[in-house]
């Protein structure tokens, strides 16, 4: 027997133990605070990470390493919101469920992307200046963290080269132009 597809909403808010995809903060926060932070044991004044995501991943299933960032900030204290989309403006999921939609500012403490693109435009078509009008209205420390696509761990540990250059220039230069920090590997 075929089962019948599952749709996922081209944006939202994702959590690995949700039940669901949420479509406002308000549902999600609510979710998060009287269900899920008890169980993780974080306090609910902990620090907050918004974390922006690809849909692909979660729509696919391929989101192990989405999973482990999120339960490691949650083990080590933090509070987590993660938004995504199936688009290229990365910028919109955090405008809609990240921002304060009086001011712009964030609603979190610090912005992690784990696309490993940059904010606005992905690989082919970065847009810096809307990427710098979005982070500077949100006005949040912002990192960049990149997954490692043409190499595993050992192998880009032992490379003289370091990282791959076609991921230096794709998530690591251009996400540094939007204003990101400290690109760190997360996953290979």
């Amino acid at each position: 027997r075929i089962m019948e597809p599952v749709v996922i909403p081209d944006t939202g808010i994702w959590h690995p133990c949700a039940p669901r995809i949420f479509s406002s903060s308000t549902e999600y926060i609510s979710w998060y605070e009287k269900e899920h932070l008890p169980l993780a044991g974080v306090p609910k004044d902990a620090p907050s990470v918004g974390v922006v995501l690809q849909k692909s991943h979660i729509a696919t299933k391929d989101d192990g390493h989405y999973i482990a960032m999120v339960q490691e900030f949650e083990r080590r204290g933090a509070r987590v919101m993660c938004t995504y989309t199936g688009g290229l403006d990365f910028s919109a999921p955090v405008k809609e469920f990240l921002s304060n939609p009086s001011t712009g500012e964030g609603i979190v403490d610090t912005l992690v992307n784990l696309t490993g693109f940059s904010l606005v435009g992905g690989p082919a078509s970065q847009d810096a200046k809307a990427a710098k009008e979005a982070l500077t209205r949100f006005n949040r420390p912002y990192l960049v963290s990149v997954p490692l696509v043409f190499q595993s761990v050992t192998e880009w540990q032992e490379s003289e080269l370091g990282l791959h250059p076609v991921q230096v220039a794709l998530q690591v230069a251009l996400p540094e132009i939007d204003g990101a920090i400290e690109p760190l590997i997360y996953a290979g």
